[in-house]
């Protein structure tokens, strides 16, 4: 964190500038190491040659860094030797043009692109060579842009760049990143060096996310960040083949069927939610809102007696299928009449509710979503596990992961470890957090981009495990069904943030936002 430096790293971005091609709406997060590939077959299929590629990048990003920047405030650019010192210069001379007092700073040695080599040229104001990190001492109130390394960087930052960067990050002056924060990698960081990363406060990244933007251990680097849309050509883009994808609404739009108009409540699906003990029926209550607020046609909850009155009072609408147990849950009746079954807000993990669930893997092979303490017990019961139903939706959070598969040594080995769990057991992962990830057994990662840290509260869980439930209950598959649930549950957090603020969201507000959400989506 930067000395002196007060960081909000809320992701900002405007779906607007999320249009790359993907299949039905699909958008792809492209390997750091195929970029340069689609910028190429851009370069000799639109035709475009890369320096008007790379102006047409520089002037989007100083389109949107206008926007950033609190005046006409001085602007200090770290050129580097690649591409990303190419950006650069360009910047640099566009923001020269626009009133900007612009002082541009370069390593020694020889410029390595072609491209930077030339737009260095272009470049006709001040410049200022740094024989060493010490060198550089802008006045506070400068903006940093940081222009030293792009995409392509594969090691850690060493030499002088190293202390440079060190630098940078000591001083309290805003830093907005060219595209990449320079040190940091487009996917896996668990061997660079933290200290010779850039720790912006936005960055401006080209056409895509990176991988890396989506881990949470990179939140210090990255800062605030948006996708700018430089105009690669969609085919290129199309070819490439990737295992990162993000959700976009209008991928969830495609996805969600339309009610026929002579639907009743039959079509919507029968679903059946297994939620509640003594003195823990809130979760119960937020979970079955949810369900009812979300297109299922009909909800019976199973409860324990204890618990009957409250959902009674609170889910008019829900029919209660009430446990022989006073206090947990801890026997099944007829389940052949559900469409779906969601198991886990707050049932506990008494002895008996281990055996509950047991019975209840063993008999039931259809649509089924596990939270909470449904994932404890099997965390503690790991015979239990392959007993899941193919496709089965399991909704843990990191902790509640960690006991499922063990520690990871960082955020990109759990990424690993996620995939490796939903192939192994045919079931789909919904990874909760910021970026909320969705893993499938076919090897695939689906990233959310709605949602908010407002929603970092107790019970969201909860309202996520009741949407998912009746998304299943009304005849669409999981994998399907944890795209729209996650993008919507998100979407809804995201509406409550803007009628009340981030610390005005709770679980209870987000379940009854539920409409509101899928009228967007609508």
């Amino acid at each position: 964190m930067h000395e002196g430096k007060c960081k909000n790293f809320y992701l900002f971005f405007d779906f607007k500038t999320f249009e790359q091609i993907g299949m039905n709406g699909l958008k792809k997060i492209i390997p750091a190491g195929h970029v340069a590939d689609v910028d190429r077959y851009t370069i000799e299929n639109e035709p475009v040659t890369s320096l008007e590629l790379m102006e047409r990048a520089a002037g989007r990003w100083v389109e949107k860094a206008v926007e950033i920047f609190p005046g006409k405030v001085k602007i200090a650019v770290l050129a580097g030797k690649g591409n990303n010192g190419g950006d650069g210069y360009v910047i640099a001379r566009l923001l020269s043009e626009k009133g900007y007092e612009v002082v541009v700073y370069q390593l020694p040695g020889t410029l390595k692109s072609p491209e930077c080599e030339q737009n260095s040229r272009r470049w006709g104001g001040e410049r200022i060579e740094l024989a060493d990190a010490a060198a550089f001492q802008p006045h506070p109130e400068v903006w940093i842009v940081d222009a030293l390394f792009g995409t392509g960087l594969d090691r850690k930052v060493t030499g002088r760049a190293r202390e440079l960067i060190r630098k940078v990050n000591g001083l309290p002056n805003r830093v907005v990143a060219v595209d990449m924060p320079s040190g940091l990698m487009g996917e896996d960081n668990s061997q660079n060096d933290r200290e010779a990363i850039v720790r912006a406060d936005y960055t401006l990244t080209f056409q895509f996310p990176k991988l890396a933007f989506m881990l949470p251990e990179n939140e210090p680097f990255v800062g605030k960040w948006q996708v700018l849309d430089i105009g690669l050509h969609p085919q290129g883009i199309a070819g490439v083949e990737t295992e990162y994808y993000y959700l976009s609404e209008e991928l969830v739009r495609d996805l969600l069927p339309r009610p026929s108009v002579f639907a009743h409540k039959g079509m919507n699906g029968h679903a059946l939610l297994i939620a509640g003990s003594r003195y823990m029926m809130g979760a119960a209550v937020l979970a079955a809102q949810a369900a009812v607020r979300s297109g299922v046609g009909l909800l019976s909850c199973h409860v324990p007696r204890a618990g009957v009155e409250i959902l009674q009072s609170t889910v008019p609408e829900a029919l209660i299928e009430t446990d022989r147990s006073e206090y947990c849950f801890s026997c099944l009746g007829d389940l052949g009449r559900y469409a779906a079954v969601g198991c886990g807000p707050a049932i506990g993990k008494d002895a008996l509710t281990v055996k509950a669930l047991e019975e209840l893997l063993m008999r039931w092979r259809g649509k089924l979503v596990l939270d909470a303490d449904a994932l404890n017990v099997l965390a503690e019961n790991r015979a239990l596990l392959p007993l899941l139903p193919a496709g089965s939706i399991l909704t843990p959070h990191p902790k509640e992961f960690e006991r499922l598969a063990g520690k990871s040594g960082n955020d990109f080995e759990r990424l690993n470890n996620l995939s490796n769990f939903a192939h192994h057991y045919g079931v789909v992962m919904i990874l909760k957090g910021a970026h909320t990830v969705i893993a499938t057994p076919e090897g695939k990662c689906y990233f959310n981009m709605t949602g908010n840290p407002g929603m970092a509260k107790g019970g969201m869980g909860d309202v996520l495990t009741g949407v998912l439930l009746a998304l299943l209950a009304s005849g669409i598959e999981a994998r399907e069904a944890a795209m729209i649930g996650v993008f919507a549950h998100g979407l809804a957090g995201d509406i409550v943030a803007e009628e009340n603020g981030m610390r005005g969201i709770c679980a209870g507000k987000v379940a009854e936002t539920m409409g509101k959400a899928w009228k967007i989506l609508e």
